[in-house]
């Protein structure tokens, strides 16, 4: 699944146990990678110099500190399964802090990075006001400053999600707590799971105010669903999930422990980010947008629908995808260190992190000429080659689909149903009038999410979502359970699976209505009519391939 021929043989595996694996042709893509390069440099944030902290580094081999379009282009391999992706894509290493306080980096785990990239519209369709990224894009996630959640995480299409892969699945935002180890899952590991931005509003990119020409969207589909003044154009939304290997530390840390920290002296998790430089060659993405619907089913990505044939590299060429560090420094990829590579104190907030000083960088960059070059990666930039932005066209395969997209309805003033007299501001409304009575809030819930714990009778996003509108949407579908997820999202069933009662879980606010909560990542806050809900075990030995189909 993670390359397209483990993918078939996975799902066919599954097939033949009879176990659930909720494959689903819609309109993204996914592929799998190997780590290029494993190196603090970070050609965004510190051009032409060694970056702040280390960082995990995939895609085209022409990865270096000063780099443009043009040196993508020159990539004579890539570490991701489509050739014609010579982007790159980069993010913090994590390291083990053990009883001693030194640190182990951590190594990744199959499937090390794990790229989703999504442009459905409604009904499985195609979103056709998609644009590929334009030559010389470049863009982040996250924030490396940050210690604790200020609340940028519960809005539509924005989340970070850290998750145990084991039998309880511990999630959160920032990293979990509550095991000693991260197997027994079908898939162990530790993972980090964050989206992009995808609404642009023309402008460059600039190192000191990173986010600024970027928004998460509030509505699935088209240009109309991207913020004001970010709706010159909207790019596939991309997902990259970071697996890690921690099975070697199992036994030393307790299940009150938090022992892990990021390259960039981040003890919370919070601080995770991710950095994206766009090496698409031309016209192969916005073309692949128009008629790739092969979802998570482990479709051939070779297939002339996607990218045709001889686009697509098996796992072992893939791997061989390698480019030697061009910073000197020791960044304990076989040995404990006694502190973080560079300047990297830990600061464990809840306030940004502070750049820290007197405490030496630790490591210099080598000139391009000083590097071995198996593979004629390291290019120097000369300039930055100018955006140009493409759009797609709007011809595209229609492929039906019964499974309902419409928006939240809203009540029939038009405006959503207010909060009942005397709820306090920020929280979930103790009850909500509806049609067949008054519902009552149940309390903070786990979502499972592979599959969801509430079902798929509705799964919207990026409305103007409040915990009142909701309930009285599910109430009108005739619906037993409400619940709201993440700030902006809204689900209706009749029963709660795999779930788990997590009191104070639940904190993001409201799309909206910001004086009310509506649950918070993989949490709902749920609504019955005599407020209780009981929770059905059922079994779920397959991966969380649902994830990025959830939310924007």
């Amino acid at each position: 699944m993670w390359s397209q021929p483990v993918g078939v043989q996975v799902l066919a595996f599954l097939a033949a146990l009879g176990t659930p694996t909720y494959a689903q042709r819609d309109y993204y893509f996914t592929f799998g990678s190997s780590a290029l390069v494993t190196e603090s440099l970070d050609p965004l944030i510190s051009p032409g110099s060694k970056s702040a902290h280390v960082h995990s580094v995939i895609g085209g081999s022409a990865f270096s500190a000063s780099m443009d379009f043009g040196s993508t282009q020159t990539s004579k391999c890539t570490s991701v399964d489509i050739i014609p992706d010579k982007s790159n894509y980069w993010m913090p290493n994590l390291y083990f802090r053990g009883k001693d306080g030194k640190f182990t980096r951590v190594p990744e785990a199959s499937p090390k990075h794990k790229v989703y990239y999504k442009y459905g519209g409604n009904g499985n369709t195609p979103d056709l006001e998609r644009s590929e990224f334009p030559q010389g894009f470049r863009m982040m996630a996250g924030n490396t400053n940050l210690r604790s959640d200020d609340g940028s995480f519960g809005s539509a299409g924005n989340q970070l999600n850290w998750q145990c892969h084991s039998r309880d699945n511990q999630r959160a935002t920032g990293f979990p707590k509550g095991f000693t180890s991260c197997t027994g899952g079908y898939v162990g590991g530790l993972a980090a799971t964050m989206r992009f931005p995808s609404c642009w509003n023309g402008q460059d990119f600039n190192k000191d105010a990173p986010m600024a020409h970027m928004a998460y969207p509030v509505n699935r589909v088209g240009l109309a669903g991207c913020p004001v003044g970010f709706n010159k154009t909207r790019f596939p939304e991309v997902m990259i999930e970071y697996w890690l290997d921690v099975s070697q530390f199992d036994g030393q840390y307790g299940a009150d422990e938090v022992p892990w920290v990021l390259s960039n002296g981040d003890p919370t998790g919070y601080g995770f980010h991710m950095d994206f430089l766009n090496g698409w060659e031309p016209g192969v993405l916005a073309k692949a947008m128009k008629t790739c619907n092969a979802g998570n089913t482990g479709f051939n990505l070779a297939d002339p629908l996607c990218f045709g044939p001889g686009s697509i590299q098996d796992g072992k060429a893939k791997e061989a995808c390698k480019i030697p560090p061009s910073v000197t420094e020791d960044i304990g990829a076989t040995n404990a260190l006694n502190q973080l590579p560079g300047c990297n104190p830990i600061q464990s907030g809840p306030a940004l992190a502070t750049k820290a000083a007197n405490c030496g960088d630790g490591g210099n960059v080598k000139s391009p000429s000083a590097v071995p070059d198996p593979v004629s990666s390291k290019v120097s930039a000369t300039t930055q080659a100018p955006i140009v932005p493409t759009t797609a066209t709007t011809s595209g395969r229609i492929v039906q689909t019964t499974r309902s997209s419409q928006p939240i309805k809203p009540t029939t003033s038009g405006a959503a149903n207010p909060a009942p007299t005397g709820s306090a501001s920020g929280q979930s409304p103790p009850s909500v009038n509806s049609t067949s009575g008054v519902w009552k809030a149940a309390g903070c819930y786990l979502d499972a999410l592979n599959p969801r714990s509430l079902g798929n009778q509705a799964e919207w996003w990026g409305q103007q979502i409040t915990s009142s509108n909701c309930v009285e949407h599910c109430d009108s579908k005739g619906a037993k359970v409400a619940g709201t997820e993440n700030g902006g999202q809204c689900f209706c069933g009749n029963e709660l699976v795999n779930s788990a009662s997590h009191p104070g879980q639940c904190t993001s606010k409201c799309v909206g209505d910001a004086s009310e909560i509506c649950g918070g990542p993989a949490h709902l806050s749920i609504y019955t009519l005599d407020g209780t809900v009981s929770v059905t075990k059922r079994s779920t030995h397959h991966r969380h391939i649902r994830h990025f189909k959830a939310a924007l």
